[in-house]
């Protein structure tokens, strides 16, 4: 992730808003990753959901409604538009930018190359670093297997 924030040096004030910015993303994308394990070993899946951090340094959890492909929010439904949901986050994350530093959105994705799943955050800080991990996962017969997240530049979409 270093390469992705700006050069500075140590001690500095470049070197501490550096400092700042990767603790930020270390945070939302550590809990990201643990909310969503933690719901595919409780229930074997999860919804898309945001977190962010907010100006005060604190964390927390933005949801949306769950909707169908075919645009209702039915109970009866059993597959949701997880597209609709990221756009929903997205939105409603970029709304709130003015209250927080940092923010991130966490979906599942289908890695066809490794014929696995795995858990996708796309983490974003307001200085405009932006960094996606993925970590693949597999059900095995002894319960869930989880591999080594792997970082990736992002996309900027909130602060962009």
């Amino acid at each position: 992730m270093d390469e992705n924030t700006a050069s500075g040096t140590p001690g500095t004030a470049d070197g501490e808003a550096d400092r700042l910015v990767q603790e930020d993303l270390n945070k939302l994308i550590g809990t990201a990753l643990g909310v969503a394990g933690d719901q595919i070993e409780s229930h074997g899946a999860f919804v898309p959901v945001g977190l962010v951090v907010s100006n005060d340094g604190d964390i927390s959890l933005v949801a949306v409604s769950p909707t169908s492909p075919n645009g209702g929010a039915g109970e009866a439904e059993t597959e949701l538009d997880a597209d609709a949901m990221i756009a929903d986050l997205v939105e409603a994350l970029t709304q709130q930018k003015g209250q927080n530093r940092a923010a991130a959105v966490v979906c599942d994705i289908h890695l066809p190359d490794d014929s696995t799943d795995a858990i996708h955050v796309m983490a974003e800080h307001s200085s405009g670093v932006s960094v996606s991990a993925v970590r693949p996962y597999r059900q095995t017969p002894g319960g869930w297997d989880f591999g080594n997240p792997f970082l990736e530049p992002g996309e900027k979409q909130i602060w962009a």
